[in-house]
């Protein structure tokens, strides 16, 4: 399965940058699974065209979509990097949930 991760930031707000740092670190590392990333700035015309689309409420908001540009997973504020990597294994199907271990 690939993948599109979608980074929701502002110059004004004082996690952004933490997020990024998180992202920019983890995302590369799991292209080769279907990960594309990109960082959207809020305050841009295509960032807000965005935000109005997914309902961006509070950032920073990282986004899982589809191909298809349909919402797979969202979290809101800066990820650590355990947490980050976690999401985007079971986004990919790279890990399984503790239940279908057991039930299939």
């Amino acid at each position: 399965m690939e993948a599109h991760l979608l980074l929701f930031v502002s110059s004004h707000c004082p996690h952004c940058p933490v997020a990024a740092r998180v992202v920019e670190k983890v995302a590369p590392t799991y292209k080769e699974f279907g990960l594309s990333y990109r960082k959207i700035m809020v305050k841009t015309e295509e960032g807000k065209e965005l935000s109005s689309k997914y309902n961006i409420m509070g950032l920073p908001a990282l986004l899982f979509l589809d191909d298809e540009g349909n919402e797979i997973k969202r979290m809101v504020g800066a990820p650590s990097e355990d947490n980050l990597k976690n999401n985007i294994e079971k986004v990919l199907g790279l890990k399984k949930s503790f239940f279908s271990r057991f039930f299939g």
